[in-house]
């Protein structure tokens, strides 16, 4: 414990334990967790908790002066007149309770981390500033912390602690039992901060309940986003513990591609009652993808892409992608097709934006075509994408007509083993 005039930091670890007398010396029992009312950015010790030599549990002041005076981890002194029967406001949890050996949301490294130990400020009471995620605060728990940091120190590369601020922090709170108090709720306008992909990433470390805890409120549009960068366990796991309805929400704000492969990973029985909630236009786009074979180009396409006639001039074709662009999640080439959507060409935004408004787009589309077939495998379509450096391929039927794009976005996890086989060749 750090000592000063005015404040001092200390563990919870260095206060649980400790015996607690009365200002006669008579012992009581000992201090077995605190008592944080969870208000304010740094909550704030409301009681202490301690545990009587009869067994029963009382709550008392906590003598915040006198642990910030002494390091020692002597008896506190209390006035037995301050013990009171144990009651927690619907405001109030238990620290140790809480956050000892729990999974937390280190909110601003995205990341999930579980608690070790407890930093405390205490000035004229005590604050919970910190909790130690690191190697040090188990070692203090253990009671050899010193020990390890002198041995340590031998080697010139001194222990370091791994604090995350508490304001950073989102403890889950576990599900309570009717008439309890609550614990703490996840503020989701903190997790609404992260990127989808970060969400994703603590979404893999949970367990089913966490997940839920996170989950709960997020609208459907940015859990589809982030089920998009989540593996496909996770990915199945979370709409499988969703209503039909609600989770036909969220494929429909999904790429159709994505939607098929979550529904290919659910048993039969759900993915159809999930498809059969999906509103009619998506589900015409969804429900073809399920049928395709595996491992075969058909089933890492999207049939979501920007398509014109050959008589369209730039200005159309412009028209037609800000028509699209909310639609479409990503827009790298527009395909030009004739009445029976067969492939003619393809042409880049860059090259319409430096085209005349009144050029017809097949003067300027690109005749020379590199596509794969519904049926080439993944090894084909990589091959593709590394010899022509793509980030779209489009994909065609046995006549030629075009029925989807492959996003390298999408399909890169898929193709990164056969890439890798390609490197080694």
């Amino acid at each position: 414990m750090n000592r000063n005039h005015d404040f001092a930091f200390c563990c919870l670890s260095e206060i649980l334990g400790r015996k607690v007398t009365d200002h006669s010396g008579e012992g009581l029992g000992k201090i077995h967790d605190l008592v944080v009312r969870s208000a304010g950015t740094y909550p704030a010790v409301r009681w202490m908790v301690l545990r009587l030599k009869n067994g029963e549990t009382r709550f008392a002041e906590m003598p915040v002066a006198e642990i910030r005076s002494h390091r020692r981890r002597g008896p506190l002194s209390i006035d037995r007149a301050s013990l009171s029967e144990p009651h927690l406001e619907p405001d109030e949890f238990l620290l140790k309770d809480l956050l000892y050996d729990k999974q937390i949301v280190d909110v601003q490294g995205a990341k999930v981390e579980r608690v070790n130990d407890v930093h405390l400020l205490l000035t004229d009471r005590a604050r919970v500033v910190h909790v130690d995620v690191g190697f040090t605060g188990l070692l203090r728990r253990l009671g050899i912390e010193a020990l390890v940091r002198r041995l340590w120190g031998v080697t010139g590369r001194p222990l370091k602690d791994e604090l995350v601020s508490w304001k950073f922090v989102q403890p889950f709170a576990e599900a309570q039992e009717p008439g309890q108090p609550i614990r703490l709720q996840i503020e989701q306008a903190r997790i609404h901060e992260l990127h989808p992909g970060e969400l994703a990433d603590i979404l893999e470390d949970l367990g089913k309940e966490e997940r839920a805890a996170i989950l709960r409120d997020l609208e459907p549009e940015l859990l589809a986003d982030v089920l998009e960068e989540a593996d496909e366990d996770v990915q199945a796991a979370v709409i499988s513990q969703m209503k039909p309805e609600h989770a036909a929400d969220v494929l429909e704000e999904m790429d159709p591609g994505e939607a098929a492969d979550i529904l290919i990973n659910l048993p039969d029985a759900h993915s159809e009652e999930i498809i059969a909630a999906v509103e009619d236009e998506d589900r015409a786009l969804i429900e073809p993808l399920t049928a395709y074979e595996e491992k075969t180009a058909a089933a890492l396409m999207t049939p979501e892409f920007v398509s014109v006639a050959p008589d369209f001039t730039v200005a159309d074709v412009i028209d037609e992608v800000r028509r699209m662009a909310p639609e479409i999640e990503a827009i790298y080439n527009v395909y030009v097709l004739d009445s029976e959507r067969r492939l003619q060409g393809v042409t880049t935004l860059r090259s319409l934006f430096r085209a005349r408004p009144e050029t017809v787009v097949a003067e300027i589309m690109e005749k020379r075509l590199v596509t794969v077939s519904v049926k080439d495998d993944f090894a084909e379509v990589a091959d593709i994408f590394q010899k022509y450096s793509f980030l779209g391929c489009p994909v065609v039927d046995a006549e030629q007509r075009m029925i989807g794009v492959i996003l390298i976005k999408h399909a890169f996890d898929e193709l990164l083993p056969e890439f890798r086989r390609e490197g080694r060749g």
